[in-house]
């Protein structure tokens, strides 16, 4: 934005200053949160960026949900979880903190979030630079953020390929050079069933002079735990009745074990308690009344300790887990953003560099279980729990159930992931008041992943293991390359005063590579080049692929407007993500998915802006979905699976009904199925049909797909009044989630997961202030309900979908706030 427009802006928003809050609005479908009421008790017009343009977002013909900064904060939103609650036409799957994805309007298959598999389905933004990372969601501390913008619909033409089922945008405050300012806040809370947490923020904006400001930001956050790992033994047992080899049974603890033990003592409550810190600085400097210069560095560092889910055998939020457990997210982000005009024409190029490093340890015990178990009723000649010495005699004497010491078996999975993302844009804009307008730009990106899975136990006999790489028997060693370019163009013709045509297009290119080794040690039987073994590194190369494409995504928006506070229009858009590359080397690669689009929206403003009612209702039709299947040795492969629909409205209304109350309620009802069988996978061709005799089919045409709820909605009183002196105010908001799948087989043994039920949680809120201090206190899920988000199974086999764990949302938490502005 050129500061004439700035200087613009802040003259249109300064006949809101100086007035009382009416109350926060929470956003939906397509209306901020906001809001100020004038003297009039009006609601307070919202600015975005969702189409790259600043706009009033009742003129933005896009179903967009809008958490504002004051919405972020009335309702103690931190992480992604909080913020996520609050989007209906967002779903999304997790395994803890930093390791979720995220879908819109039901574009998910339940596969996704694999190092070597899909890139996510959809794309994620912080500020300009996409932050889209090839396996999990990157989980930003939500502080001194703008706004939180939620595109529903593929927005393939302006975000780019990973954007197939929606955008979801992060928006952080820039630098003012108008004013010194600052803040801090202070939080204590807890979990009605876990431990005590605190956190501190602040923020401090010092204008250096009058064209150059800097804005700094710092928080640390820790999250008390909420899990509990009991104490527990596992038995496993050696022998192979139906063979005739008696049973040996080894006994492994996971607590009262003596010093210098291998298995740790690890059974405790309360063991999974979160700590994140980190910051951001920007410098703004306005070169002249045309050009801004911005550059900005973030970081984050977050240590996830335990599990976030639990065993529904074991009673409400227990574990029996026997690995000390930990997901360390660290990662940074350098940024430039230069905007300004070539004559009347806006250009902005945008540019950064990412890095993620993730460290993840992850219990793999039940894996070992279910597989022993097996063993013992299949009579299989190999078992993890007959792990022994065949330092002596020949192998098959040693290691096939006879002689050599049994060691213990558990197993852990110790993994790295290394991420990297280069990403560059420039766009041109058009003047926006001119009756034929646009914007045009080109992209390039560049991420990679240094993936390394390491399937170890503890001391493992050298027979077992991997050449050069101790206690592993089982690894995935691979770099991981995805390049991006794009050109792409969106316009908008003026027809009439209230009609006009929308359209954009972007054509793209892509170059997808996958290097390294994975398998056993034996999987260098595969080999496909004479690279040297690297001790702790890999022993060999099996995996070398590559997948080239290019293809294009469009967009046709008619909007006609009725009168100046009531709109309506149709789309028509594509979507498209890559393919991509597997791992075992018979299974050929997989090819892009695509996502059509029709919607039909409003956005309305009635009783002199006393009420909001927007909304969409759409119908998706989803090609060649990609999907995650389970091959031999529980390997898993990327297939273009059946094809899919999705179908559904999404809304909002929001109503001053008094000058001090506001209700808002929001929601989407989506249903989203397949339009076709699915059969069960052919380990010859390791993939999947559609045409098969009923005793191979997975699932049938008209499955419902997994992890979207039919329906999630929320609604939001907030009623405001003085004490004496002091703004005072009482708030309650109700979230509900209606019963959802895991899995979308239909079949043995997936059908021992059962659904997840539908839930209905509260959160209370009240607070004080007087004139730059506030004081708060808050309840989230005041009644403490059991609301799941997932299910998770360790492998394919039945034991684990029968023994699966539930990853719960949050436990009933209490705290109070403490802030102060300056």
């Amino acid at each position: 934005m050129t500061r004439s427009r700035r200087r613009k802006l802040a003259r249109h928003r300064s006949k809101w200053a100086g007035v009382p809050l009416a109350s926060a609005l929470m956003a939906g479908g397509g209306i901020g949160h906001a809001a100020e009421a004038t003297d009039a008790a009006t609601l307070e017009e919202v600015v975005v960026t969702a189409q790259k343009r600043t706009e009033d977002l009742q003129r933005v013909p896009i179903s967009l949900t809008v958490l504002s900064g004051k919405d972020l904060e009335e309702h103690q939103v931190t992480n992604f979880d909080d913020f996520a609650k609050l989007l209906p036409s967002v779903s999304y799957q997790s395994y803890g903190p930093g390791q979720s994805q995220i879908y819109f309007r039901g574009i998910a298959s339940g596969g996704d979030g694999l190092h070597q598999g899909s890139l996510p389905a959809t794309g994620v933004y912080l500020d300009e630079m996409p932050v889209t990372t090839i396996g999990n969601t990157l989980d930003v501390h939500i502080y001194d953020i703008a706004r939180v913008e939620a595109l529903a619909g593929p927005q393939g033409t302006l975000y780019g390929a990973s954007s197939l089922s929606g955008t979801l945008r992060i928006i952080t405050n820039k630098p003012d050079t108008s004013a010194f300012s600052a803040a801090y806040d202070v939080k204590a809370d807890k979990f009605g069933r876990g431990n005590r947490g605190g956190q501190f923020e602040g923020y401090v904006n010092v204008p250096l002079s009058e064209h150059i400001a800097v804005r700094l930001v710092g928080f640390y956050d820790h999250q008390g735990g909420y899990i509990n790992n009991l104490a527990t033994t596992n038995v496993y047992l050696r022998g192979i009745p139906a063979l005739g080899i008696p049973n040996d049974p080894i006994a492994v603890s996971n607590y009262g074990n003596p010093p210098g033990s291998v298995q740790p003592n690890v059974a405790g409550q309360n063991f999974n308690p979160v700590t994140t810190y980190g910051g951001r600085g920007a410098l703004k400097i306005d070169l002249d009344d045309h050009w801004t210069v911005m550059p900005q560095v973030l970081w984050q560092s977050q240590r996830a300790d335990g599990n976030f889910s639990y065993d529904p055998a074991k009673g409400f939020l227990n574990v029996n887990d026997f690995g000390n457990e930990v997901n360390n997210d660290k990662w940074w982000q350098s940024a430039l953003t230069v905007e300004g005009k070539f004559s009347n024409f806006d250009v902005l190029y945008a540019g950064g560099y990412f890095e993620r490093n993730v460290h993840n340890v992850v219990d793999y015990s039940q894996y070992t279980v279910a597989y022993d178990a097996m063993a013992q009723h299949t009579g299989a000649t190999f078992s993890y729990a007959r792990f022994q010495d065949c330092a002596s005699g020949t192998p098959a004497d040693n290691c096939n159930g006879k002689g050599g010491p049994l060691v213990d078996p558990t197993q852990f999975v110790n993994s790295h992931d290394q991420y990297t993302k280069l990403s560059q844009e420039l766009r041109i804009s058009s003047p926006a008041e001119n009756r034929f307008r646009g914007t045009f730009g080109l992209f390039y990106q560049r991420q990679s992943d240094n993936i390394r899975a390491a399937f170890q136990a503890h001391e493992l006999p050298a027979y077992y293991a991997i050449d050069g790489s101790p206690n592993i028997h089982y690894m995935s060693q691979h770099t991981r390359v995805d390049r991006d370019y794009a050109v792409f163009g969106d316009s908008t013709f003026d027809v009439t005063d209230k009609f006009k045509i929308s359209a954009g297009i972007r054509q793209f290119w892509v170059n997808n590579t996958l290097y390294g080794f994975f398998g056993f040690q034996s999987y260098c039987k595969y080999a496909v080049n004479s690279d040297p073994v690297v001790p702790n590194y890999r022993p060999c190369v099996n995996t070398d692929k590559k997948v080239v494409e290019s293809g294009e995504t469009h967009r046709v928006t008619l909007t006609y407007q009725i009168d100046p506070d009531r709109m309506v229009y149709g789309t028509y858009s594509t979507g498209f993500r890559p393919g991509g590359n597997n791992r075992l080397p018979v299974v050929g690669p997989y090819n892009a998915d695509t996502l059509t689009n029709f919607e039909i929206g409003w956005k309305t403003a009635w009783f002199d802006h006393r009420l909001r009612a927007n909304g969409a209702v759409f119908y998706e039709r989803w090609k060649d979905v990609q999907y995650a299947v389970t091959g031999v040795n529980s390997i898993t492969s990327i297939v273009n699976a059946a094809n899919a629909k999705t179908e559904g409205i999404e809304g909002d209304v929001s109503w001053l009904a008094l000058e001090n109350l506001t209700l808002s309620a929001s929601g989407t009802y989506v249903n989203a199925r397949t339009t076709q069988n699915l059969c069960n996978l052919n380990i010859v061709t390791e993939q999947v049909v559609h045409n098969c005799a009923a005793a191979d089919l997975s699932a049938a045409s008209g499955t419902q797909l997994p992890v979207t709820p039919k329906l999630k909605g929320n609604a939001t009183a907030r009623y405001k009044f003085n004490v004496a002196d002091y703004e005072s105010f009482v708030q309650a908001t109700v979230i509900h989630q209606g019963s959802s799948t895991s899995q979308l087989q239909q079949t043995l043994p997936y059908t021992l997961q059962p659904n997840l039920p539908k839930f209905t949680t509260l959160d209370f809120s009240a607070g004080t202030g007087k004139n730059n201090w506030r004081l708060e206190a808050y309840i989230e899920n005041a009644f403490d309900k059991d609301g799941q988000l997932g299910r998770i199974a360790q492998c394919g086999v039945d034991y684990c979908y029968a023994n699966s764990r539930i990853y719960p949302i949050k436990p009933q938490n209490f705290g109070i706030k403490f802030g102060q502005k300056f």
